[in-house]
């Protein structure tokens, strides 16, 4: 064999074993957004996680991958303002859907501010758009924020598949929401309170579906 080619065929064997090291996979779980499973001590699982005692370092490994940790602001149309720490995970495979996954930690409202004071406001990393129903800026967190928050549990869990299931879909599957609540033109608000479940579906974006405790449909007043 030609000495020049047998080195040519050497570095491209190496540069592509370094490429496909550096390639993070792809994680795949077998389960369906509705699927969704009421505990007896009245706590909800879903995607293997079970809210308010699945801790994020539990779903790492559930998922098999690291998220990404950062802050979320979220501003209301009265520039009142809300924080999240938020557990990212990007491209899993949910159900044979590549979806993303955001997971809240749960930590108290007062803990949430020290987090923001601390961070840098202008930071180049940070990433601001407009959600489906409110204007939301995410901050990245330092590495020691995010190691001391792993042990805290999951409060709620946002799931937004890369493709839309479509309405028919979501009603044979999920069954008729209790209360499906016209927001603007674009987007709709579907109540399944019994999976402790929202579901945004708009005409522009991906829908999004939001598994958290207590959520309650506004029961409407009887006629007189």
């Amino acid at each position: 064999m030609n000495r020049t080619f047998l080195i040519i065929l050497m570095v491209g064997t190496a540069m592509m074993i370094a490429v496909i090291g550096q390639h993070e996979p792809t994680s795949q779980l077998d389960t369906m957004p509705w699927e969704v499973d009421q505990l007896d001590n009245g706590s909800l699982r879903v995607f293997d996680l079970t809210l308010a005692k699945t801790s994020i370092q539990d779903a790492n490994q559930i998922f098999a991958r690291f998220a990404e940790t950062k802050l979320q602001v979220t501003t209301d149309s009265s520039g009142n303002q809300t924080y999240q720490l938020i557990a990212i995970y990007d491209e899993l495979i949910i159900g044979s859907l590549i979806a993303q996954i955001k997971l809240n930690y749960q930590i108290e409202t007062e803990e949430l501010r020290k987090i923001y004071l601390s961070l840098n406001k202008d930071s180049s990393d940070k990433e601001s758009s407009e959600g489906l129903i409110n204007n939301i800026t995410l901050y990245p967190v330092s590495k020691e924020i995010e190691i001391e928050h792993l042990n805290k549990p999951v409060s709620s869990i946002t799931y937004i598949p890369s493709v839309d299931y479509g309405e028919d879909t979501i009603r044979q599957n999920f069954g008729p929401a209790a209360e499906e609540k016209q927001l603007n033109d674009d987007l709709q608000l579907w109540f399944y309170p019994e999976m402790g479940l929202k579901i945004y579906i708009s005409q522009s974006k991906p829908d999004e579906f939001v598994y958290a405790p207590q959520i309650k449909q506004k029961t409407p007043q009887s006629q007189p």
